[in-house]
């Protein structure tokens, strides 16, 4: 993804989780796939292919679009990218990483409520 810009990453993303809430009506896969996305561009921020300002400029984006467009973002997920909009320091990327390992982990994607 480094060669593209925010606007084609936050809009392929969405496109992908779109067909997921919109066409097949699946909150579950459409939240874990944002999930791995963002955990992908975390490790690619940490391994220095993509600039950490981008990263946060993305979270942002990324939350305000699904907002605005297909929802049912889980809280958890919405979680994970408000940690991204704070900060993009270590500290932070750690946190984001953490919690996505987690979200994987317990598996529960389709709630819409903690």
């Amino acid at each position: 993804m480094p060669c593209e810009n925010i606007d084609e990453i936050v809009n392929k993303i969405v496109k992908v989780y779109s067909k997921y809430i919109d066409d097949d009506l699946d909150i579950y896969s459409g939240n874990r796939y944002l999930t791995v996305v963002i955990e992908s561009l975390i490790h690619e921020t940490l391994k220095e292919e993509l600039d950490r300002k981008k990263l946060q400029e993305i979270a942002t984006k990324l939350r305000d679009t699904i907002l605005d467009g297909p929802g049912n973002l889980n809280p958890y997920v919405m979680e994970l990218l408000g940690i991204l909009e704070e900060s993009t320091n270590d500290e932070n990327l750690e946190e984001a990483l953490n919690l996505a390992k987690r979200l994987l982990k317990e598996d529960r994607f389709d709630k819409l409520e903690v």
